[in-house]
């Protein structure tokens, strides 16, 4: 069988595309309004066998058309549409502003898309915070939107990144539209906490774990990092012996950034407001916030992944992402209930073609 089609819009640091890519799918076109982003994307294409080089589009999603699409893609089929329209408008952390804000609007512009390029399916990616914005209102009005009149079957389900491997805690919501009324089962988690009663499952991958094998960062990025965002902020002694006394897992009073327990999973990796370029947690062994390239593990990008840009460029791209190691769990289970493909990678197969070295 062919593979399937896949066009990512609001691609940010590629996190749906690259996941996607390594579950079988055939990227043939990514866009985003982000410079950064746009050319994160450019510099990964060809890295392996499964990125193939295809247009990245920098647009306003609001300025792009299926017209401007097919002119990129040519004669190819779009068989689904990736994308997670900007969440801060609607997250806890935004201040839950939902379709009030710009960015919430942005939602009916991947709606229109929809709409007009007409694919098998499509994913829409957001925060699980929306659910409750309006006593549910935001969550019934989305529903009724991706339907498209009811051309489209939607499922909604919401998932805990951490109970399939991820190591980090993020749960975010995933609608799913199908044609032919087909319905997308929810996913089973495999991983649980260390000595859960639900044994049969795998344990939590820690921030430990990931975060072990780095080499220490240098403190300049006009300086060779030797791996791409490896590199650390400069902090005040006063800094640094505020963090030497946390414990893992208390929250730092001033930055409001928590120590992490290199035994569990990390906090959610968290972009900032747009007013700040985001930054991580504080590292479990040392007095410093983890690196660019540390929150892009604890994530799940690949080391080979290069992202574009300094420190606040690459922590946006990768607190925006979806991790790439879900994308991959995700985008098997919807080349099996959409597309009919019963034969799927399992997670170990995933975390190899992704080259996750440090999951391994």
């Amino acid at each position: 069988m062919n593979k399937i089609n896949v066009l990512g819009l609001f691609s940010g640091g590629g996190g749906l595309d690259l996941g996607f890519a390594a579950a079988g799918f055939n990227s043939i076109f990514s866009s985003d309004i982000d410079t950064h982003s746009c050319q994160t994307l450019k510099l990964n294409q060809g890295k392996q066998a499964y990125l193939s080089k295809h247009p990245v589009v920098c647009e306003d999603i609001k300025n792009l058309s299926f017209k401007d699409i097919k002119k990129e893609v040519g004669s190819k089929d779009i068989d689904f549409i990736i994308g997670g329209p900007p969440c801060q408008a609607f997250s806890v952390f935004g201040k839950r502003k939902g379709l009030d804000d710009p960015r919430g609007n942005l939602v009916y512009e991947y709606a229109r898309l929809i709409k007009e390029i007409e694919p098998e399916g499509f994913l829409f990616e957001n925060v699980a915070g929306l659910k409750t914005i309006h006593d549910g209102a935001l969550y019934s009005e989305l529903f009724d939107t991706l339907s498209m009149g009811g051309k489209y079957a939607i499922t909604a389900h919401e998932y805990e990144v951490a109970e399939f491997g991820i190591p980090q805690f993020r749960r975010r919501v995933f609608f799913i539209g199908t044609k032919n009324n087909r319905q997308v089962p929810q996913m089973e988690p495999t991983h649980t906490p260390l000595n859960s009663v639900f044994n049969a499952h795998k344990p939590f991958n820690t921030a430990g774990t990931v975060l072990n094998g780095l080499p220490t960062p240098i403190t300049d990025w006009k300086g060779d990092a030797f791996i791409n965002g490896h590199v650390g902020r400069k902090h005040s002694q006063r800094i640094i012996d505020r963090y030497a006394a946390l414990s893992f897992g208390e929250r730092d009073h001033k930055t409001r950034i928590n120590r992490l327990n290199p035994e569990k999973p990390s906090f959610t990796i968290i972009v900032g407001s747009d007013a700040g370029g985001g930054k991580g947690h504080v590292h479990p062994y040392e007095a410093r916030e983890v690196t660019p390239r540390e929150s892009a593990r604890i994530q799940t990008f690949p080391d080979w992944w290069e992202f574009s840009g300094t420190g606040r460029h690459i922590i946006r791209q990768v607190g925006n992402a979806v991790p790439p190691l879900f994308a991959s769990i995700l985008g098997s289970h919807v080349a099996k209930e959409v597309f009919g493909i019963s034969k799927q990678p399992n997670l170990e197969e995933l975390i190899s073609e992704l080259q996750l070295t440090y999951l391994q």
